[in-house]
């Protein structure tokens, strides 16, 4: 006869992929809308939102890959326990990564901005002027 226990952790294990893709892809999804909504009429505040939406994502990815790896190694808890967990864990980790790179992110964002007028051609210092 099988144990029919280790059932459970496999559609716990479906179930919390299943979630983890849903958040990503609502977070990339975010994302390309703020992007396209970009173009040579763009204020510098725009293209600074679209720069901290794909940084925060980015961040959000890398924490997200560190929280995996760890709870790799420490794989004992209860799969319901678990999902629960995994469920506010990822609101924990969006809104961390969106402080990061509020706090942090200046050069990266300035940077990211700069790019997007070159691509868009927009001249950042007409369009600071004119609010």
């Amino acid at each position: 006869m099988s144990d029919i226990s280790s059932l459970g952790g496999l559609s716990s294990s479906y179930l919390d992929n299943i979630s983890n893709q849903a958040t990503t892809a609502n977070s990339a999804d975010s994302i390309t809308s703020v992007a396209q909504g970009l173009s040579s009429e763009s204020t510098r505040e725009e293209l600074e939102d679209a720069a901290k939406s794909f940084e925060s994502y980015f961040v959000e990815q890398v924490i997200k890959e560190m929280k995996e790896t760890v709870d790799a190694i420490s794989d004992d808890e209860d799969s319901s326990v678990s999902q629960y967990t995994d469920y506010y864990m990822d609101a924990t980790i969006q809104t961390l990564a969106e402080q990061l790179v509020d706090e942090f992110g200046d050069t990266f964002t300035d940077t990211m901005v700069d790019q997007m007028a070159r691509n868009y051609g927009i001249n950042i210092e007409e369009s600071d002027s004119s609010n």
